[in-house]
C-alpha cells in the first residue's frame, strides 16, 4: 500500500499554513514558537494521518522497505513543495539578509540536512500512524 502523495502534500501545506498563522498570532502577543517546530510539525501531522489511512485500508503494518520507500516519496513531496513556495519567501527581509550573508552552498547543505530530518520524521511517524490506526481498529 502506498501513501496518497497528493493528500500528504495537501495536509503538509495546510499544517504549514497553520503554523505560519499561529506564528503571526503569537507574534502579536510578543510570544514566539520554537525555531524548528514549523519544520517538524507539518510532516509529523501528515505522516500520522496517512499512516492511519493505510492501517484502515490494509489492516496490517508496512514492511521495512515499503515504509522507507513511502517515507522517501513523502520527503520528495516536501522538497518539491518547498521549492515551489520559495518565491513567496524570497523577498522577505529576513531571507534577503540570509541570502546576502550566508554562502549558497551552505544554504543548500542546510536544505539537504533538513530533508534528511524530514525523512526520518516521515518514517517514524508513518509507522506511528499505522500503529495508532491498527489500535483504533481493535477497539
Amino acid at each position: 500500500m502506498q501513501v496518497n502523495l497528493i493528500r500528504y502534500g495537501l495536509i503538509w501545506m495546510a499544517a504549514s499554513v497553520g503554523m505560519m498563522l499561529l506564528g503571526l498570532v503569537l507574534a502579536q502577543f510578543g510570544a514566539g514558537m520554537p525555531a524548528g517546530l514549523a519544520t517538524v510539525l507539518p510532516p509529523m501531522v501528515a505522516s500520522v494521518l496517512e499512516g492511519m489511512r493505510i492501517a484502515r485500508a490494509t489492516r496490517k503494518p508496512l514492511q521495512g522497505k515499503a515504509a522507507w520507500t513511502n517515507a522517501a516519496a513523502m520527503t520528495g513531496v516536501v522538497a518539491v513543495l518547498t521549492v515551489i513556495q520559495l518565491p513567496l519567501y524570497w523577498n522577505n527581509p529576513v531571507i534577503i539578509e540570509a541570502r546576502q550573508t550566508i554562502p549558497h552552498l551552505y544554504l543548500a547543505g542546510i536544505f539537504v540536512l533538513l530533508l534528511a530530518v524530514i525523512l526520518m520524521i516521515n518514517r517514524l511517524f508513518l509507522s506511528h500512524g499505522i500503529k495508532l490506526g491498527l489500535k483504533r481498529l481493535e477497539e
